[in-house]
């Protein structure tokens, strides 16, 4: 099991980042440089020609033949591994019959997308990238300075400068049809980003419309202290985090029990929302 963790490290790196050597496999378990080369060398004698060392960059860069075993190929488990070292223990379990979670649908990521993103992310520099949202019938072409990632209503975004809008804006991660390592120099980077940089506090309760039974399971549900709940958000994050919670703030549903909760300090937050 020991061993297929230390393949899985390798390959989730390789293949989201484009590129993998001894250091990260080192600090992940706790091994020596030889140690974690001999793992390398071990994995290419199985997968020959997958992996190709990069003198110049000093790390074993992916090829065509890579075709990885361990990972499941999500951005997800990226992430995850990222935020909070999670790592699979690959042993054999028996899944129980009386736990049922219905799995949301994912959204494929390119790993062509996010390899030059990340290099962009770590460097605070640009790619050169094309982009298709949903009110553009053709991808549209932008220098993008990108600065940290978002996952809201299941799908992941990406946040940074665009030169082609002149603002700090986000990008879901599926819809771009290009992206290319430019290496522009960011002026504009997340310390300038005032909507990111800026902390707001939600306040929630339930929709008043409702019963004072119904009050009080909502209460309960959500652990409320006096009838209410603060949720702290990002200033650029405001929306989303409505959205998550299924919290209307120009309308409200016609059914207090479609709503449920609202947004008890809509004042201090609108000029944060956008459409």
């Amino acid at each position: 099991m020991e061993l297929a963790q230390r393949y899985w490290m390798l390959e989730l790196l390789a293949f989201w980042e484009g590129q993998v050597n001894t250091k990260p496999l080192m600090h992940a378990f706790n091994i020596s440089r030889q140690s974690a080369s001999a793992i390398i060398n071990k994995y290419l004698s199985s997968n020959e020609d997958t992996l190709a060392y990069d003198v110049n960059q000093k790390a074993y860069v992916v090829t065509s033949a890579f075709n990885p075993k361990f990972i499941n190929r999500t951005v997800d488990e990226y992430f995850d591994w990222q935020q909070v070292g999670k790592i699979p223990s690959f042993q054999a379990r028996n899944p129980s019959t009386n736990q049922v979670r219905i799995q949301p649908l994912l959204r494929y990521v390119d790993p062509n997308t996010m390899r030059p993103l990340l290099k962009a992310m770590k460097c605070k520099t640009a790619v050169d990238c094309e982009y298709l949202s949903v009110t553009n019938n053709e991808p549209i072409g932008r220098l993008f300075y990108p600065h940290s990632f978002v996952k809201a209503a299941n799908r992941w975004h990406v946040r940074g400068f665009c030169a082609l809008r002149n603002n700090y804006l986000d990008f879901v991660l599926s819809r771009f049809r290009s992206v290319e390592y430019d290496g522009s120099k960011a002026i504009n980077t997340e310390k300038e980003d005032v909507k990111w940089n800026t902390i707001l506090y939600l306040i929630l309760a339930p929709d008043p419309r409702l019963s004072e039974i119904q009050k009080q399971a909502l209460e309960k549900d959500f652990d409320m202290k006096n009838g209410r709940i603060t949720v702290r958000a990002r200033g650029a994050l405001v929306k989303y985090t409505l959205d998550d919670l299924q919290i209307k703030t120009k309308m409200l549903e016609a059914d207090p029990q479609a709503q449920q909760l609202v947004c008890v300090n809509y004042g201090d937050i609108k000029q944060w929302l956008y459409d």
